[in-house]
């Protein structure tokens, strides 16, 4: 193991869990329920990343209607409580999540999670999943922080792991939202490419990988 690195933090969705099905039928029954068409799950990528919200007025202007300001929080209330219900219907684990996580734990790095997904929801996944064991802490998002791209969640997560500094951790995610916030703090970053999302051009990450358990190999370089 490389001494250098202390810390991993991993994102949610697209990186440790297939939770795009529960995500579409959730954010299509918001769609419905206003008597408009659902949303195609092949454009799940464009959509997934950004919290409830975001995710809602995408769909909106993916079926190219404006959404109505004064009902926005319905639609998330309606999302959210769907979502909660729903959340693990069809969502699975990516290969080599499990055993990723427990080589990780038995080489004694800390291991943290980090998400845009609301904290009861993260914390319900966790828990019907058996991941909560392998992590040393586990943040969702909450109206205390700014979600990613903001750095505010990461800079928690290391405050809360007690790491002296971000070049001690390595970021792993599939989106934008991951490997921005980890490259300004000059963490080492891994964009996972089987997940939802794409990098723009002008980001780069450290690494990128096609399966979780490359980043052992990461690990120990």
């Amino acid at each position: 193991m490389n001494k250098n690195f202390k810390c991993v933090i991993f994102d949610l969705d697209g990186t440790l869990i297939d939770s795009g099905p529960d995500l579409a039928s959730s954010l299509n029954y918001v769609l419905k329920k206003q008597g408009f068409e659902g949303v195609n799950q092949s454009i799940l990528g464009s959509l997934v990343g950004g919290g409830a919200e975001m995710m809602i007025r995408k769909g909106f202007d993916h079926i190219q209607v404006k959404i109505d300001e004064k009902k926005v929080e319905t639609y998330i209330f309606q999302f959210l409580e769907y979502y909660y219900n729903n959340c693990t219907n069809q969502t699975k684990l990516y290969e080599g999540v499990e055993n990723t996580l427990k080589y990780l734990k038995e080489a004694n790095l800390k291991v943290c999670l980090c998400t845009n997904k609301r904290q009861h929801l993260t914390n319900k996944i966790m828990k019907e999943f058996n991941l909560e064991y392998y992590f040393d802490f586990i943040l969702g998002s909450s109206n205390e922080l700014q979600m990613k791209p903001s750095v505010k969640m990461l800079e928690f997560c290391l405050k809360k792991l007690k790491i002296n500094s971000s070049e001690q951790c390595i970021m792993i995610g599939d989106s934008n939202n991951d490997i921005l916030p980890a490259n300004k703090l000059n963490m080492t970053s891994i964009f996972v490419r089987y997940g939802y999302g794409k990098l723009s051009k002008n980001i780069v990450a450290s690494y990128e990988v096609n399966k979780i358990k490359e980043i052992i190999d990461i690990c120990n370089f």
